[in-house]
């Protein structure tokens, strides 16, 4: 009876071991680093042995051997001896009752060790892994010390192997797929709500991004010349109204600076109205600068708009906070504006304004990653590079499962499109 309470409690002594091994392996590093800033003493004691696996691992690994040794011996012939002597008092041959307990012994002990000395610790350990290595890390930093000159002959020995392998250590750093993954499974499990997971995505793509890929382009922009009298300003602003407007010079091409909205409206009815006057220093961005360089350095100089301008200095776009915070969070419409994509009806297409930024009509479908793979600024630009000529209406195109049909233009510029995706019905 004693042996079996000794074999029992080996295994539960074993499942323990198991369960703190897989527990501090498969902890969160982050999880424990923030419980230890909280003051946490077990969760700097697990960060402290999950930073050193050779030693905890040795100090498991040793507890497990001598485990093992010791449940071998109280399993061996004392309790096989006790098991035989029922089988002989049930009737079974003498010949064959001490082999046959034996095997009997062997497979309840290995069963009993799988599932309680492994399969089920171990589960545990993963599933609250956490949680268990913070209850388990006094006691097996404990464990380390007091085995310290054998886990050191064992640690010393296995760096050894491994150099002479040639083995190096892998570089654990999270990447941005490993935290899309978290979070992709955070809200399968209801913990992350869907527009978190889709603004944590762009996130991503946007520092990908080049300013140029959100600005507005230079022929959307509306423009006041130094020349204007009062009521031609006043005109121009009655029909778009913006905070800010580029100001060009005599000579075409050149920008003087730009015209605050604010300004305009305490100087229109001054008799003496003069553009040139109220005429302030534009702040430019080069085309080529990261969306995050740019919306960094806004940032620092208190703008919310500011010119892009490309290697010859000159004007192709502007970028504001809302370019930047409607990459984030999609498209924020305007009851006052015309949408850039609309869907018809019946599910017949869409009709796209050919200077639809390329990044928002991606994102429209969810298809940013094709981005990446892209230098076009608008969706005019993607046609105009797939059919190599200036295009008449009715021409067509296709392009990673997009269909194009040219519904209008205006001039040499693509002005309506007709889009159509083949058995998607997602957008």
């Amino acid at each position: 009876m004693n042996e079996i309470i000794i074999i029992i409690s080996l295994i539960l002594l074993n499942g323990i071991f198991a369960m703190s091994e897989i527990a501090l392996i498969s902890a969160r590093k982050s999880s424990l680093n923030t419980d230890a800033k909280k003051g946490s003493k077990a969760a700097k004691l697990a960060l402290k042995l999950a930073n050193e696996p050779d030693r905890f691992l040795s100090t498991i690994q040793i507890g497990i051997t001598l485990i093992g040794i010791l449940t071998g011996i109280y399993s061996g012939a004392a309790l096989t001896d006790d098991f035989s002597v029922i089988l002989k008092n049930w009737g079974v041959s003498p010949l064959y009752a001490s082999l046959i307990a034996q095997g009997l012994i062997v497979v309840a002990v290995t069963y009993l060790t799988l599932i309680f000395g492994e399969l089920v610790p171990k589960r545990i350990g993963l599933s609250i892994a956490e949680k268990a290595s913070k209850v388990v890390a006094r006691p097996m930093y404990i464990l380390s010390l007091a085995a310290a000159p054998f886990v050191w002959l064992l640690s010393k020995s296995t760096s050894c192997m491994f150099n002479l392998l040639g083995i190096k250590d892998s570089d654990n750093k999270v990447t941005e797929e490993e935290i899309k993954s978290i979070v992709q499974e955070g809200k399968e499990g209801g913990e992350v709500q869907e527009v978190e997971q889709d603004i944590v995505e762009r996130v991503f793509i946007l520092g990908d991004l080049k300013v140029s890929s959100i600005m507005t382009q230079r022929n959307e922009i509306i423009w006041l010349d130094l020349d204007m009298d009062k009521k031609q300003v006043k005109k121009t602003i009655e029909q778009d109204l913006y905070e800010m407007y580029p100001v060009t010079g005599k000579k075409k091409g050149d920008v003087e600076g730009v015209i605050f909205l604010k300004d305009l409206v305490l100087h229109l009815d001054t008799p003496d109205f003069n553009l040139e006057c109220i005429v302030r220093p534009a702040f430019y961005f080069h085309e080529n600068m990261s969306v995050y360089k740019v919306l960094e350095e806004m940032k620092e100089q208190g703008i919310s708009r500011a010119l892009i301008c490309d290697e010859f200095g000159m004007c192709q776009g502007i970028i504001t906070l809302r370019d930047i915070l409607e990459a984030l969070l999609g498209t924020i419409n305007d009851t006052q504006k015309e949408p850039e994509i609309i869907q018809r009806s019946n599910n017949d297409g869409w009709l796209v304004d050919g200077q639809c930024s390329f990044y928002d009509f991606l994102s429209y479908f969810d298809k940013e990653d094709l981005y990446e793979r892209c230098n076009y600024h608008t969706v005019g630009g993607l046609l105009l590079e797939q059919l190599g000529h200036i295009p008449q209406s009715g021409e067509q195109a296709e392009w990673n499962n997009f269909r194009f049909e040219i519904v209008d233009m205006d001039g040499a510029r693509i002005d309506k499109i007709l889009v159509q995706v083949p058995n998607d019905n997602n957008a």
